[in-house]
């Protein structure tokens, strides 16, 4: 399963593919990062479906305005 880290400088870092949690925390701390999440690939989707989602429900309500 592919494994992302939210850093605590803001960004989202691809782990890369890892057998569990405790792998993709393991590569996270090899990379040099310290991360305040670790998310798999289903959550990482879950996540942008969300951010796209409001996104587009902003800009209609900013157009109704």
């Amino acid at each position: 399963m592919i494994y992302f880290a939210l850093n605590n400088d803001g960004l989202i870092y691809n782990l890369g593919d890892h057998g569990d949690w405790e792998a993709a925390n393991d590569s996270s701390h090899d990379l040099m990062l310290e991360p305040i999440w670790l998310l798999d690939e289903f959550e990482a989707q879950n996540w942008a479906s969300f951010i796209q989602e409001q996104i587009k429900e902003t800009k209609q309500t900013l157009e109704t305005l």
